[in-house]
């Protein structure tokens, strides 16, 4: 029998990211301090659109005014998985990378012909930032 090695990321939780959203929930750092440090964080999320179990396929984004929606991300896949569970979604992959690639990968799905407009939420079953569509190059620009 063989057992496979997880890497040590994989399944704990970004104690620093973590620490981040801790300092900025008690008003320790500000809006501008949190995403320049929390940019440079591991998250993990997955992709927005995905199968319900239902059997339905539909969009996993947190909805908000004006046709704009939100897209979670998460500092642990315990955190992901719970949340995705949560909400009914069945069957999704868990990606990784840093929050400001994230950022860059929701701008990317913005531009064109899009129903909605798509921003960020960061643990939204614990923390709930937010980074509105409108904000997400300046966002990317402050963590550059």
């Amino acid at each position: 029998m063989s057992l496979s090695k997880k890497e040590p990321d994989d399944f704990s939780e970004n104690i620093e990211a973590k620490s981040l959203l801790e300092k900025h929930e008690n008003g320790l750092i500000d809006d501008t301090a949190f995403i320049v440090s929390f940019g440079r964080e591991k998250v993990f999320y997955s992709t927005p659109f995905g199968d319900h179990k239902d059997g339905g396929s539909r969009l996993f984004a947190l909805p908000s005014q004006d046709k704009t929606a939100y897209l979670p991300v998460f500092t642990s896949v315990e955190h992901t998985k719970e949340f995705y569970e949560k909400v009914g979604r069945c069957g999704f992959l868990i990606m990784t990378g840093s929050f400001k690639s994230f950022l860059e990968r929701v701008r990317e799905m913005n531009k064109g012909n899009t129903p909605i407009k798509l921003g960020a939420v960061i643990e939204p079953a614990y923390y709930g930032i937010t980074v509105n569509a409108n904000m997400l190059d300046a966002a990317i620009d402050l963590i550059n």
